[in-house]
Parts: structure tokens; sequence; C-alpha cells
């Protein structure tokens, strides 16, 4: 399947003529923000885009299939940007704004998404690494969220989805909301 590049052309540049960005990892810019943190804000990016650093963090975005923790945004992606040893022609995944509760209400999508990729590139039971990875939960709550939700299931290995099956993001939101009214 072909890429969309849509017209993101300057109009003093020729629109026929496609651009193409690469970049070295080690030809990053000392002022540029660190990877994995927004610029001038006080809580930790969850996701940044590999090239320019951006926070895509509730954004839609582009993930890599085939190099791993790997991100563009869509502004990047849309002109072929390469990052050694990303390739323009790797498949990829869009992915969208996932911060709405899909297992438990304290957890959301990308939280999940997050420990599990965590797990697997760090190892189960190297928490401290994996909660750094998701950035937003403790080691205590990744170990206690991965033994009551994924371990302790009824359909091991797999968590309990019979209560968002078929329901929508804006159902899931609600379900969320009732639950955080239900704290009060």
């Amino acid at each position: 399947m072909g890429r969309s590049r849509g017209n993101f052309h300057a109009n003093d540049e020729d629109p026929t003529q496609r651009s193409r960005r690469k970049k070295n990892v080690s030809s990053d810019n000392s002022d540029t923000a660190a990877p994995g943190q927004g610029a001038g804000e006080g809580k930790r990016a969850l996701y940044h885009c590999n090239y320019c650093n951006k926070d895509i963090t509730g954004k839609i975005r582009i993930k890599c299939a085939v190099c791993p923790d790997f991100d563009l945004c869509i502004e990047c992606f849309s002109v072929g940007v390469e990052v050694h040893p990303h390739k323009s022609n790797h498949p990829y995944r869009v992915m969208d704004n996932l911060s709405f509760p899909l297992i438990c209400p304290d957890w959301n999508a990308d939280d999940e998404i997050l420990l599990l990729e965590g797990i697997e590139m760090y190892g189960l039971g190297n928490w401290a690494e994996i909660a750094e990875h998701v950035g937003t939960k403790t080691k205590e709550l990744c170990i206690e969220h991965y033994t009551n939700v994924y371990m302790n299931s009824p359909f091991f290995p797999l968590p309990d989805m019979s209560h968002v099956v078929g329901k929508n993001r804006k159902e899931l939101l609600a379900m969320a909301k009732g639950h955080i009214d239900d704290k009060k």
C-alpha cells in the first residue's frame, strides 16, 4: 500500500520535487529537546518524533513496524525522513490517540501498550526499566497492574476484556468517567 504524502510544500517550492531529509542519530543538535521530553513541559512525553523530537503524545503518529520503539510525527513521515537505521520504505502502523481507558479505569490504552512493550524490551521482572518506559506509572503500580490484570486473569495470559467488547472510544471514556465520579 502506498503512502499519501499530501501537499506540505511551501508556496515557493516546486511541488513536483519531493524533498527527502536524512539524518544520522549522531548528528542531533544539542539544543534540541532530549528524546521523550516535550519542550517546556514538566511532564515527560510518552511519545516523541524520532526525527524532530516533537512531543507527539496524544496525537496521531506513525510507528515503524521494523525498527523497535520508533515513531514519527505526521509532518516528518509525510516527507519521508530517514534516521539510521530506519528507512522510509519500512512498513508502518498509524497509531491513533489511545488516551482512553481500556482494561481498567486507571490505565489507558497507551499505558497498556507501553507496559507490554516495556516487558518485551526489558524482560519480565525488570520493573524499574518497564516503569520508566511507561512513563506515567511507578514500578509498584506496573507490578500490581500486570499481576492483577494479566497474571490473575481468567483468560491468562490475556486480560479479561469481556466488559469492553463491542464498545467504542466514547463509551469507554463514559465508563471511565463514571468510575471516577464513583470514587468522589
